[in-house]
């Protein structure tokens, strides 16, 4: 299980600048979900990826990042790591391809059932064991087809109706959209969270837009029903919440 945040901005910004004060509730929230973190800033088609395993709260080279790494857009996630799989820099999330990242909090059963799905050529990109990576690949065999928002929804709509998982909450961004999911299921949350552990908010302004898991402050955020998606366009900062 893991915490979640990722943002579009009008301008280049830092996250943690974007995020406001209330950042430091968010990264205390990796002494929990401290297996590894992971930032990728998406501008100008690419992707710049840094991640590690270490916890982020004690990291001095997390801090350094999330104070002067610039972007108009990233995605930020604090992992806590699923049973059986290992804890390494190749399984921290993100996971990134050309300008494409994402980041997921949930478990698929069994991890690997997506592996037949995938295209051959996206398989050979697999560096690690987790069940995310595959979804990511997942993701990409049907964004190579269909393009990205359209790849992403199918890919989440594919696996919510054919395989098993705990929670498909992800964020997938590249250099046009961000597309966040809220899909779960609720009764196979941690034993020990509160409730609304899954829920997943969203702060849309005159700056940009804001989407982070739960466990920090976040009054006036807007929640996302479960089942739904949230897809930002980055070029106009329009926003559209559908059922999945």
């Amino acid at each position: 299980m893991c915490r979640l945040l990722g943002y579009v901005a009008k301008a280049p910004t830092s996250i943690e600048k974007f995020a406001g004060p209330a950042f430091k509730e968010f990264v205390k929230l990796s002494e929990v979900h401290k297996d590894s973190w992971g930032l990728c800033l998406v501008d100008s088609n690419q992707a710049e990826l840094k991640k590690s395993a270490e916890t982020a709260a004690t990291s001095a080279n997390f801090d350094a990042i999330a104070k002067n790494s610039s972007s108009s857009g990233g995605l930020l996630h604090f992992r806590w790591a699923s049973p059986g799989i290992e804890v390494n820099d190749v399984n921290a999330h993100p996971f990134s391809y050309e300008d494409i990242c994402f980041i997921h909090n949930g478990a698929l059963s069994p991890y690997d059932a997506l592996l037949p799905e995938i295209s051959e050529d996206l398989i050979a990109l697999r560096e690690g064991s987790g069940d995310s990576e595959l979804l990511f690949l997942f993701a990409l065999t049907k964004i190579k087809k269909q393009g990205f928002v359209p790849g992403v929804l199918d890919a989440i709509r594919s696996i919510k109706k054919s395989y098993e998982y705990s929670s498909l909450n992800s964020m997938f961004l590249n250099s046009s959209h961000l597309v966040v999911i809220s899909e779960h299921h609720e009764d196979n949350r941690p034993s020990w969270t509160e409730p609304n552990y899954y829920e997943v908010r969203y702060r849309l302004d005159g700056m940009g837009c804001l989407v982070a898991s739960s466990g920090w402050s976040q009054s006036g955020w807007t929640l996302m029903p479960n089942h739904s998606a949230l897809i930002v366009d980055r070029a106009t900062m329009k926003a559209e919440l559908i059922n999945l």
